[in-house]
């Protein structure tokens, strides 16, 4: 059965004077998925997410947020009923992370010491330790500071969070442990999540289905990440998800196939270079007695392009395979990955394409 829509926007028009920002937008948003909004800078993806909650409010059209009008009661009501996360986590600096996080509770009239102990449940989910609770924003890293802003965001006990470009601030290591931690919460939780950014690997990361938006507040395509990248709806879609997109659907392959090979494999008369390992998990590279950072980590189970990036990444030219936990399963060989991928691409689009 079709998964029943959370959120539908029903011929929505948004225009200052003479400018329109978003242009008669119709679009399903279903029940306990990711759906992202991407797109280039001024096409009305955040606009468009803002509608919902009504920090915009749109000119023309309807929005439905469970089967009921955003407008059917006041602005202030619906936005403690959604969560909301923004790019710079919005946390009040005269507060306790812990009060930052009961803040909605508290509007809603749930007493402050019930408040507080939810949020201390909150601060673990998000994978932060409870003695984050009495620490101010702007004792937190950016990553963490993110953390407490979903952490805020799931307080409201809705089953909707809205999130506005909020791992863009951090740099690539954070954003990608952000990506993962919010990929999990989503499975654990089961909410439906609409996640706006310009960045379309991330896109494509997070996303169960994509809304690629255009100037001028129009939908593109809408459609799972690998429809997009397999048939670009037009030549925009084309050129946005860019030349590289046949790699991209890499993420859509499994490496399964890929054989991990024993550590002893790396005892070659040509290589000097040895993997060190720390407890279990890789450390780095060491060749005359130098010791190297290590390229990006293949977990077990990942994608075939997961596979790529760490045999291309890794100094040594051996891409490194972990399991869950960081410990070290073994070494990829990079002629296995690249006959990998070569099958999956004779196979994608025919045998030469």
């Amino acid at each position: 059965m079709p998964i029943p829509p959370a959120i539908e926007f029903k011929n929505v028009t948004k225009t200052y004077g003479e400018n329109t920002v978003v242009d008669d937008l119709s679009l399903s948003v279903p029940a306990g998925k990711i759906t992202v909004f991407v797109g280039p800078s001024g096409c009305g993806k955040t606009t468009s997410l803002r509608m919902i909650n009504r920090m915009v409010e749109h000119t023309r059209g309807e929005i439905l947020v469970d089967g009921h009008p955003n407008t059917g009661r006041p602005a202030h009501e619906l936005r403690r009923s959604i969560g909301y996360v923004l790019q710079q986590a919005g946390l009040m600096p005269h507060r306790t992370i812990v009060d930052n996080i009961a803040t909605v509770p508290v509007l809603k009239g749930v007493s402050t010491k019930e408040a507080r102990d939810q949020a201390l449940e909150l601060l673990e989910r998000v994978g932060l330790d409870r003695s984050f609770a009495k620490r101010y924003p702007a004792q937190l890293s950016g990553g963490q500071a993110q953390r407490v802003g979903v952490a805020r965001a799931l307080a409201s006990g809705s089953s909707i969070l809205l999130m506005d470009e909020p791992f863009s601030a951090v740099d690539p290591v954070v954003r990608s442990d952000l990506q993962n931690e919010l990929l999990r919460l989503q499975r654990e939780l089961g909410v439906t999540i609409i996640f706006v950014t310009h960045d379309i690997d991330e896109a494509i990361t997070l996303g169960d289905q994509l809304a690629v938006f255009a100037r001028g507040g129009r939908i593109a395509q809408f459609g799972t990440p690998e429809e997009i990248l397999r048939q670009p709806a037009d030549d925009f879609v084309a050129s946005f998800v860019g030349r590289d997109r046949g790699m991209r659907r890499l993420t859509f392959a499994s490496a399964s196939d890929v054989t991990i090979h024993p550590l002893q494999a790396l005892q070659t008369p040509w290589q000097n270079w040895q993997l060190k390992v720390d407890d279990g998990k890789p450390a780095g590279w060491l060749v005359d007695g130098r010791l190297i950072p290590g390229g990006s980590l293949y977990r077990e189970g990942a994608s075939l392009r997961d596979a790529l990036d760490s045999v291309l990444s890794s100094p040594s030219g051996w891409g490194v395979a972990v399991d869950n936990e960081g410990k070290l399963l073994g070494l990829l060989k990079s002629d296995d990955v690249l006959d990998a991928t070569e099958t999956e691409r004779q196979h994608r689009y025919g045998v030469g394409a």
